[in-house]
């Protein structure tokens, strides 16, 4: 049985597979539950921005929480976005994630309309008492949900709701982040969203790191982690350069396109985006494939994986 403490190492959060109709293909999602779990990832996360989580209805969220738990089955802990615009959906996904069985929810700020710290301290406060025994963690992500998360916001919440475990911070400051740090205590755990920084925030004390780049590579991921943790500086800092070329190539998941054609060249098929959203052009895929060979991540130009297997990387080094 897994508890809060486990939503560490490696958390991706998955992108969402849609059939040929658009709808979400569940054995598609359950394959690549597979993949990851097979590659180094430690947590499932399910239904965040990488997922197009903000493009299914309440229903669909619900289906897919229960298709990643289920399929999980005990191997990894699973913890569902149930952030939503208002604070009764929000509820409803929450208490939805808790009675499915998953280790605990993220909950992103409501997005679109701009609040104060006030009006986020009720909505979170809210949140945490719909389900007093349940595992939450604050989701920060100024960059798309136009409202971020303050520090002493982060001490008012851990005051008033303890089960306010942790937060994601997808925020590009590295001194914000050590102030997410201080302001969320000893036991707080702190999660880097921004690829680009898994080094430097594992240094100051990042619990684990959310990736979306980890559905294509969660290799990379996985094998810096543990090379920072044996103290091999120059292979962790080799994964990151590459890492943040990797970021490059693939946009960073603003475009979960990328991500999808990717993964069908490592043969994990994931279907389409949703619109709004668009597929890739002729050109796109041409020059996504060529710059992932000239990285040495794929082999001749059929998208043969170079990359090989790899165990997952928790181990006593990566608990907290």
């Amino acid at each position: 049985m897994f508890s809060a403490h486990d939503i560490t190492g490696l958390i991706c959060p998955m992108i969402t597979p849609f059939g040929p109709q658009g709808a979400i293909d569940p054995p598609a999602m359950r394959g690549l539950a597979d993949f990851l779990l097979a590659r180094g990832v430690d947590v499932l996360f399910p239904c965040g921005t990488t997922g197009e989580g903000m493009l299914l209805d309440l229903t669909e969220r619900r289906r897919l929480a229960e298709t990643v738990v289920e399929h999980a089955a005990g191997r990894a802990p699973v913890m569902i976005h149930t952030g939503c615009i208002t604070t009764a959906d929000t509820i409803a996904l929450t208490r939805h994630a808790k009675s499915c069985g998953a280790t605990a929810a993220s909950v992103i700020t409501p997005y679109f309309h701009a609040l104060d710290d006030d009006s986020l301290f009720e909505h979170f406060r809210a949140v945490a008492a719909s389900v007093p025994d349940f595992p939450i963690f604050l989701y920060a992500f100024p960059a798309n949900a136009r409202n971020n998360i303050s520090p002493d916001l982060v001490k008012r919440l851990r005051a008033a709701a303890p089960n306010i475990v942790g937060m994601k911070s997808s925020n590009s400051d590295m001194l914000r982040f050590q102030e997410y740090l201080k302001a969320g205590g000893e036991k707080f755990i702190v999660l880097c969203g921004v690829d680009g920084l898994m080094l430097p925030a594992l240094a100051v004390g990042a619990k684990g790191q959310v990736s979306g780049n980890a559905n294509v590579f969660p290799e990379l991921f996985a094998d810096l982690r543990r090379a920072f943790f044996a103290g091999d500086m120059e292979t962790a800092r080799a994964k990151q350069r590459t890492i943040n070329e990797v970021r490059g190539v693939l946009k960073d998941g603003l475009h979960p396109a990328y991500f999808k054609a990717a993964l069908e060249m490592r043969g994990v098929h994931c279907g389409r985006v949703r619109p709004p959203m668009r597929a890739l052009s002729p050109q796109e895929l041409g020059a996504m494939r060529s710059a992932l060979s000239e990285l040495g991540l794929f082999n001749g130009g059929d998208g043969s994986p170079s990359l090989g297997k790899t165990e997952p990387a928790r181990g006593k080094e990566s608990q907290v």
